[in-house]
């Protein structure tokens, strides 16, 4: 199986010139899927990242998760910002399941502190995500890759 490296400079120029790799995986030779961390952009088209995940899973054979959390652990958590994020989640879910894509909405609660994408990412060949250079984005992406 090739690198993550050589699948990224194999993509259509628009997409790889997109990339970069934060962290090379040990895992990305016996992975079970590919898993695409969607934050920011909560749509299933002119998505770029999401592009590359689709690539990349089919490019390695394998199935490709959209994980999609909400948690209450930011400052700007609220009510309306996270009923606005679920009912795009319940739009999305729909269309990715049209597309065969398998979508996972993880709402944390305040007892559950459990690192789940960090486990799912540890079955991954990678994770793909936005690059958001805002908090709290910028923080959990360096958090992810430090695991």
């Amino acid at each position: 199986m090739k690198d993550l490296t050589a699948f990224v400079q194999e993509l259509p120029t628009h997409l790889s010139e997109r990339c970069r790799i934060l962290k090379p995986s040990s895992r990305s030779q016996d992975g079970t899927c590919v898993i695409y961390w969607m934050c920011s952009a909560v749509r299933s088209a002119e998505n770029p990242a999401l592009d590359v995940a689709r690539a990349i899973a089919h490019q390695c054979g394998l199935p490709l998760l959209v994980y999609h959390g909400l948690s209450q652990e930011h400052q700007f958590a609220s009510d309306r910002h996270h009923t606005f994020i679920m009912e795009g989640a319940r739009d999305v879910q729909r269309e990715f399941a049209e597309m065969g894509i398998s979508y996972v909405l993880h709402v944390a609660t305040r007892d559950d502190h459990q690192p789940h994408l960090v486990h799912l990412a540890n079955q991954a060949v990678c994770v793909v995500t936005e690059d958001m250079p805002t908090d709290p984005q910028r923080r959990f992406l360096k958090a992810l890759a430090r695991q």
